[in-house]
């Protein structure tokens, strides 16, 4: 089995990997932001902490069939973010910057049940960049707010070759993403957040994961003043075959294996609420399916948001 890695990317992420060949897709934001997510209240730094239970007991082949040597993992994920919107105008929007810090708890096991060797330490690697944020757009009428936002993910984790999982990648990514949220009607919304992935080598090595996409998205209806309930879920694609020394064939002709990209779906419910005191509180739960050289299980998540200079 490929050695497992996790790190972690913008606005929020954990995303894992494990198959036959050694390159791996860093972490990205599977599930973490979703509802409203085009749409903060207004200038002004935030804090936002997100809260993550990921598990998973089925690995999938190329082809989507479910491996017979399938064990299971288990990974608790704390992340905190810092957000600031400034006054500054760029492009006709507000620039800002963000920065996300985060911390996991794996357990894993093969198929035997014998425990996976995990590295203890829990420092995931960090996720900065700057974005620009439009407030009070219209589309066709509708009201739409939306970001665009240029991440990269710093290598700066725990990482010892010594571990078959580690929570730093060991490479640098570049994350540009476009997030809107729009509202075709004045108690319904629609959000979703759409993320390329550009990987570099890894760090020591000439080895490489693909570039791939993935999207957050949800379905949000104002059930209560405050409260609001969705359909929400994520989507991830591989595009571009792992690589080594700049060969995008080498493990298909070194391994014979019939290609190297990930895929997964899931869905699921969640609610949302706004306290008199500001704070935005969700809670989701997704469903993962279609799964390909990758996982599949269920994520549950709690994210919380809070105006610091009010």
């Amino acid at each position: 089995m490929k050695r497992i890695t996790i790190a972690f990317i913008s606005l929020i992420f954990l995303c894992l990997r494990a198959h036959a060949q050694d390159p791996k897709l860093p972490a990205t934001n599977l599930g973490l932001s979703n509802m409203q997510d085009g749409r903060p209240p207004g200038t002004g730094l935030y804090f936002q902490q997100y809260m993550q239970l990921y598990s998973a007991n089925q690995t999938y082949d190329a082809s989507g069939n479910r491996l017979a040597t399938s064990g299971t993992v288990n990974t608790m994920l704390s992340l905190s973010q810092l957000i600031y919107v400034s006054k500054t105008k760029v492009a006709g929007g507000n620039f800002g910057w963000t920065a996300l810090l985060p911390l996991v708890k794996i357990t894993a096991y093969d198929a035997a049940k014998t425990p996976v060797s995990v590295n203890p330490n829990p420092m995931g690697d960090i996720i900065t960049g700057p974005f620009i944020q439009w407030f009070n757009r219209k589309l066709a009428g509708m009201p739409l707010d939306h970001r665009f936002e240029m991440d990269v993910i710093i290598p700066a984790g725990a990482w010892n070759s010594g571990y078959a999982i580690n929570p730093s990648a060991h490479f640098y990514s570049v994350t540009p993403h476009y997030t809107f949220t729009l509202s075709p009607a004045k108690q319904l919304s629609i959000s979703t957040r759409q993320m390329l992935t550009y990987n570099f080598d890894e760090m020591g090595t000439d080895v490489k994961a693909g570039a791939f996409y993935n999207a957050n998205y949800s379905l949000e209806y104002e059930v209560l003043p405050r409260f609001r309930a969705e359909i929400a879920g994520y989507y991830l694609k591989q595009f571009a075959q792992d690589s080594k020394g700049g060969n995008s064939n080498f493990y298909q002709d070194t391994y014979g294996l019939i290609d190297t990209r990930e895929r997964v779906l899931a869905v699921g419910p969640g609610l949302g609420y706004v306290t008199p005191t500001g704070l935005f509180i969700e809670v989701k739960n997704m469903w993962e399916t279609a799964a390909q050289n990758r996982t599949e299980g269920y994520r549950a998540t709690l994210v919380l948001a809070y105006k610091l200079d009010k």
